[in-house]
């Protein structure tokens, strides 16, 4: 057990490239959904102000 542990501690190098390797990819996934995020977000602000913009320019009746 002990060459086990020292073979993985003594392959740390390894390991760091992989950890960082998964550090980027994941960086860069959570700028790919950000941008989906904010995309959506706009894209439903458009939506909305266009359905409001409709709804102000029915005329209301008069409340007498």
């Amino acid at each position: 057990m002990a060459r086990a542990l020292l073979g993985y501690v003594g392959n740390t190098t390894n390991n760091e490239q992989v950890l960082a390797m998964q550090v980027a990819r994941l960086r860069r996934r959570v700028a790919e959904l950000e941008a989906e995020l904010t995309q959506l977000r706009e894209s439903r602000h458009a939506e909305l102000e266009a359905e409001l913009h409709s709804i102000a320019e029915v005329p209301q009746p008069a409340l007498t």
